[in-house]
């Protein structure tokens, strides 16, 4: 994450509006241009990271955050 974090930042903040409209390069429901691939990938992503912190919870560990 500590070097794939920096390089998506900056990917994200170079990124133009013609190319978040441009059509999506998966066949997902729903999912119709990039801007929508991204939102879904955040989704996706945090839906995971919900889920190794209820693991961490049911071993013992503190919490992820608070």
């Amino acid at each position: 994450m500590r070097e794939v974090s920096p390089k998506l930042r900056g990917a994200l903040a170079a990124i133009t509006e013609a190319e978040l409209i441009r059509p999506a390069s998966l066949p997902i429901p729903g999912i119709n241009t990039l801007m929508d691939e991204l939102a879904f990938f955040a989704l996706h992503e945090s839906y995971h990271v919900g889920q190794l912190a209820y693991i961490r919870k049911s071993l013992g560990y503190p919490g992820l955050a608070g």
